[in-house]
């Protein structure tokens, strides 16, 4: 699962962008500025690449992985899962 590192909408004020901003120079939109106040990362990488930009930081800087038990049962079993079905093959 994907967190915020960084409280995204505190970080994006520091630079002078707010919702208002955001909207009139269309850098993000409504629905983006929501998901970022909500702590919701399921943006897309344009959205992402623009927050680099504007904040002067990696993606290391805004996001990070946390695993999860979903993470291993819906991603890492299966990968076992598939390799030992290869194997048998």
């Amino acid at each position: 699962m994907l967190q915020y590192k960084i409280n995204v909408i505190s970080e994006l004020e520091k630079v002078g962008i707010n919702t208002t901003v955001a909207k009139n120079t269309g850098i993000f939109g409504q629905e983006t500025m929501r998901k970022f106040k909500e702590g919701n990362t399921k943006i897309s990488l344009d959205n992402l690449n623009r927050l680099c930009a504007v904040l002067e930081m990696q993606p290391r800087d805004i996001i990070k992985y946390i695993e999860t038990d979903e993470d291993r049962e819906k991603y890492i079993s299966k990968i076992c899962e598939k390799s030992i079905d290869n194997h048998k093959k």
